[in-house]
C-alpha cells in the first residue's frame, strides 16, 4: 500500500473527524432522478460516457453504464460500472452537505476491475460520508482526454501522444497531442492503482504555456506546493460527447465554454452556470483553476449544489479550512458529462 507525506511549516492542527457542526441527514435524492439510470440493460449498454451521482448513504441517484454502488465503510464507495475502467482516470467532486467543504479522492476499484473507489473526507483527512459526482473517461470512446499521474511524478497511463514534464515541486506541464486551449481541466487527488491516499492534498489547472498543453500544481492542506501528490486528469471540450464545460472568472462570467453556456456569480463564492439542456441527467464535477496561464496561486474546494431549474447548476468556492474555509471568489473549471 502505497502512502505520501505532507509536510507543512506551522500548520495548525486540524481535526481529523466527522463534521458535528451539522450532521449527515442529507435525505436519499428523488425516485424521479432514479428512475433516469437506465430503462434497460440495452440503454446502459449504449450510454457513451461512464458516470455516477451517488448520495451521501452510498445509494446510486442517477448514472451512466452503473452496475451499482457498494458502501465500504464510513467515506468510502465502490462505483461498479459494465466494462472493466482500470485503464481509465477517474475525476470526483464532492457535493456540499456540511459547514464545511469534502473533498473526493480516487482509486481502481477494491472489489473488480470494473469498479472505481471513492473515499470522501474532511480537510483533516478524516473519514466522512459524503454525496460525490463521478466520472470515469478511458480515452476515444467518450472524447475525453486524460492522464493519470503517479507518486514518482511518472506517467502511469493516458490518452495516446500524452507527455508529462516535471517543473519542480508539486508543478507539472501534461503535453496532449493536439490543442486543449479551448476546453477545462478537472482533476483530482487518486491513486494510479487500488491503493490508498491517505493525505487530504489538492490539485488545481491552469492552461500551459502552449495549446497543447494544462499545467498542474499539487499542495498540501496549508496551501504548500507538494511533491508525491498523485493525480488524475480530465479534459472535456466542445467536442466531447453529450457533455458541456465552462470555465468561470472570480467575477462569475464565463471565459470559455460550450456554446449556449453561461455562468454568473450569484454571491461571494457562490456560482450559477446555466445550459441549453437538462442538466439533471448528468454529473457534474469541478475544480479550482486559473481561466489563463497563471498560477492558481490560492488553493480552494469547490463543491456542487443543485441549480435553480433544471438547465442550472450551482458551485460553492471557499478557502482551505486552514485559512477558514470561508466562502471566496476564486476561478474554477467545470464539466457536466451527461
Amino acid at each position: 500500500m502505497k502512502r505520501f507525506i505532507f509536510l507543512i511549516a506551522a500548520l495548525a492542527p486540524v481535526q481529523a473527524c466527522q463534521d458535528t457542526t451539522s450532521p449527515p441527514t442529507a435525505p436519499a435524492e428523488t425516485s424521479a432522478e432514479t428512475r433516469e439510470i437506465g430503462a434497460s440493460a440495452g440503454a446502459a449498454l449504449t450510454a457513451p460516457q461512464l458516470w455516477a451521482v451517488v448520495n451521501l448513504n452510498g445509494t446510486l441517484a442517477r448514472g451512466s453504464r452503473v452496475t451499482g454502488v457498494t458502501k465500504l465503510g464510513v467515506g468510502q464507495y465502490e462505483v461498479t460500472f459494465n466494462r472493466n475502467v482500470r485503464a481509465c482516470s477517474y475525476v470526483a467532486t464532492t457535493r456540499n452537505a456540511y459547514s464545511q467543504a469534502l473533498q473526493a479522492y480516487t482509486a481502481s476499484g477494491h472489489l473488480s476491475v470494473n469498479g472505481v473507489f471513492v473515499e470522501t473526507k474532511n480537510q483533516g483527512g478524516g473519514l466522512t460520508d459524503g454525496p460525490f459526482n463521478l466520472v470515469a473517461t478511458c480515452g476515444s470512446q467518450q472524447g475525453i482526454r486524460f492522464a493519470v499521474i503517479g507518486y514518482t511524478a511518472n506517467l502511469v497511463r493516458a490518452s495516446p501522444g500524452t507527455s508529462l514534464t516535471y517543473l519542480g515541486s508539486g508543478r507539472y506541464n501534461v503535453t496532449f497531442a493536439s490543442s486543449v486551449s479551448g476546453c477545462s481541466f478537472i482533476a483530482t487527488v487518486g491513486d494510479p492503482a487500488n491503493a490508498l491516499v491517505f493525505a487530504p492534498s489538492g490539485v488545481y489547472t491552469a492552461t500551459g504555456p502552449n495549446a497543447s498543453k494544462v499545467y498542474i500544481e499539487t499542495k498540501n492542506p496549508g496551501g504548500g506546493l507538494q511533491d508525491g501528490v498523485p493525480f488524475h486528469l480530465a479534459v472535456i471540450c466542445a467536442s466531447t460527447i453529450n457533455s458541456r464545460f465552462s470555465v468561470v472568472r472570480s467575477v462569475g462570467s464565463q471565459h470559455r465554454g460550450s456554446a449556449g453556456n453561461s455562468s454568473i456569480r450569484t454571491a461571494t463564492g457562490r456560482y450559477k452556470v446555466t445550459a441549453n439542456r437538462n442538466l439533471t441527467t448528468c454529473a457534474t464535477v469541478a475544480t479550482r483553476g486559473s481561466v489563463n496561464t497563471a498560477v492558481p496561486f490560492t488553493p480552494a474546494t469547490v463543491e456542487i449544489v443543485p441549480g435553480s431549474n433544471s438547465s442550472s447548476i450551482g458551485f460553492q468556492v471557499r478557502t482551505l479550512l486552514f485559512f477558514g474555509g470561508g466562502f471566496v471568489n476564486q476561478s474554477f473549471h467545470a464539466a457536466m458529462v451527461c
